[in-house]
């Protein structure tokens, strides 16, 4: 009897064994599977990120990028009309005065055309016709020649002089004649001594009225010489008014041939070369960097979050650190977004409003314009 329990005891306890060996080769041939079965794939792509997301509770991140201060600006030769056209095409560079990098001030001559040794020559004739208009006014305005006037003067007293001395014989003759007038009506002299003595007396007072027509004309003509007539003042006047003008389109004409920087700045890019026609994109590019600003394109949805004023931080690989800045213009247009997402599932057509923040340090990033940047505003 004994014997037959202690068989039945051995059994159960055999069996309970198996059963806690079994379920502990279940429990780990379950934790292998789930640590060898592959990660669940979605079905469907994460929706694409807007190009301002929060990255803490308020503030805003946008893509941007870095311009100089009154953006960069393209400086193209001088159009001007008149004797500064190119005969063929457009102008050329004669000369290039600077390079890339070079730091240039407002109204420095950057290039030469080639058209400015011909207008130069222009310009110098119209300088040289001002002077002989001027010079011309100034003999009308004095008047004639001191040696005219005395000429003038000496032809009047001879003329005055022979009018005298034929007055004088015309008296004579006058008289001659009374006396042979009484004789004849006497009869005491013939009719033809009568007659010749008349004739006499006519011929002298002809010759006085000659000479004294001769002296008035004489007279006159020095009137004319000495008189400075306002007609004769305003004619020259008014080619010297002409002269200078002529001049002064030269002037103009000269001066488009030289370009010149109309900022303060440092030069970026140069598009056009010595020998070289001047291109499409100008001649340089020209902007100052001493003053650096970010160019946010923030979100439509989050532009009305951004105040002028708000501070902004902005980060890079291409430089160490951040750079913080002031946002100092909010944009008043929605349009395209310029700057591009790296990340292929980012949306590439958003609407977006251009903020410019003005950097506190631009020393970093004053040779990087168009530097694409990550921008946080600050609420």
């Amino acid at each position: 009897m004994y014997k037959a329990l202690g068989d039945k005891e051995r059994f159960k306890s055999g069996k309970w064994i198996a059963l806690l060996i079994a379920a502990a080769l279940g429990c780990a041939g379950l934790g292998i599977f789930l640590a060898l079965r592959p990660a669940p794939t979605s079905q469907s792509p994460s929706p694409s990120p807007s190009p301002t997301t929060s990255a803490s509770e308020n503030a805003i991140t946008a893509l941007g990028r870095l311009e100089p201060a009154g953006e960069v600006i393209k400086v193209a030769a001088p159009s001007s009309g008149g004797n500064a056209t190119p005969i063929f095409g457009s102008p050329r560079i004669a000369r290039l005065l600077v390079q890339e990098r070079a730091t240039v001030k407002a109204g420095q001559p950057i290039a030469v055309l080639d058209t400015y040794d011909r207008l130069l020559a222009a310009g110098l004739q119209a300088e040289a016709q001002v002077k002989e208009a001027q010079t011309r006014l100034a003999q009308v305005q004095a008047g004639a020649k001191r040696g005219d006037l005395e000429a003038q003067q000496a032809t009047i007293a001879a003329r005055a002089a022979t009018v005298e001395r034929l007055a004088a014989e015309a008296q004579r003759a006058k008289l001659e004649s009374d006396r042979y007038t009484r004789l004849y009506n006497q009869g005491a002299i013939s009719k033809q001594e009568f007659e010749n003595r008349q004739l006499d007396y006519a011929a002298a007072a002809r010759q006085l009225e000659e000479a004294s027509r001769q002296l008035d004309q004489a007279r006159g003509t020095l009137s004319s010489i000495a008189e400075v007539r306002p007609t004769d003042i305003q004619q020259a006047q008014a080619n010297v008014n002409v002269a200078v003008a002529n001049m002064q389109r030269a002037k103009a004409d000269l001066e488009a041939a030289i370009v010149r920087s109309p900022i303060n700045g440092q030069v970026i890019k140069i598009h056009s070369k010595e020998g070289e026609q001047v291109s499409a994109d100008g001649i340089a590019e020209i902007g100052n960097t001493n003053q650096m600003y970010a160019v946010a394109e923030v979100y439509e949805t989050d532009i009305q979050n951004v105040k002028r004023g708000q501070r902004a931080t902005i980060t890079s690989s291409a430089f160490p650190g951040e750079i913080s800045g002031t946002v100092e213009q909010v944009g008043m247009l929605i349009r395209k977004n310029d700057v591009l997402n790296t990340d292929p599932a980012a949306d590439t057509d958003v609407r977006v409003v251009e903020v410019k923040i003005r950097l506190d340090d631009s020393r970093p990033v004053s040779e990087l314009t168009n530097l694409q940047v990550k921008v946080k505003i600050q609420p």
